[in-house]
């Protein structure tokens, strides 16, 4: 007996349809979630702001266009920062200079205080990568690490007639404003 032959054309639907099958069913790759934001302040700082569920302490170095590394997270003892989420890295912002380019921002988060000193040559080492691996580090118990970038610019002059900030919120901490309010 034979079998009944099936017509290529048939067969190449077939084909196509079980492939978009299989596509379907596959998940759709989502980008990994941050695990820390820079929130610009001016043309030239930010705060950088750790998001919920990382490591409790971090280290931050930057590298600029020009080659220029520095270590921003720095406490007396050269180690780790508290770094609680949603609160900006060590309380401040931190301005790069203009004329240094663009800034390549080493995030690194740790389960335990890191002494920077001894993970500053690596960095520098590992200068210019696009990603950081901390395995590569050689860091002791847990890390992540997120490297983000950031372009200092020169802010334009406010325009004549624009807001730049309320006088009386400056002069007496809004007591004016918080009277006009209840009026």
């Amino acid at each position: 007996m034979r079998h009944p032959r099936v017509a290529p054309t048939n067969r190449l639907v077939a084909v196509i349809a079980t492939l978009t099958l299989a596509l379907a069913a596959c998940p759709e790759k989502q980008p990994p979630p941050r695990r820390v934001e820079l929130r610009k302040r001016s043309g030239t700082s930010v705060r950088i702001i750790p998001a919920a569920g990382q490591l409790p302490y971090c280290l931050v170095f930057t590298l600029s266009a020009t080659g220029v590394i520095r270590q921003l997270t720095m406490d007396g003892e050269n180690l780790s920062l508290d770094c609680p989420a949603d609160q900006p890295i060590g309380g401040v912002s931190y301005r790069f200079p203009i004329a240094e380019g663009p800034v390549r921002v080493y995030i690194l988060f740790s389960d335990r205080r890191l002494n920077a000193g001894s993970i500053a040559p690596q960095i520098v080492e590992k200068a210019g990568a696009p990603y950081l691996n901390v395995t590569d580090l050689r860091l002791p118990g847990r890390a992540t690490a997120e490297v983000l970038e950031f372009t200092p610019a020169v802010e334009g002059e406010p325009k004549v007639g624009t807001l730049v900030g309320r006088h009386r919120e400056l002069v007496d901490g809004g007591a004016a404003e918080k009277a006009d309010a209840g009026r």
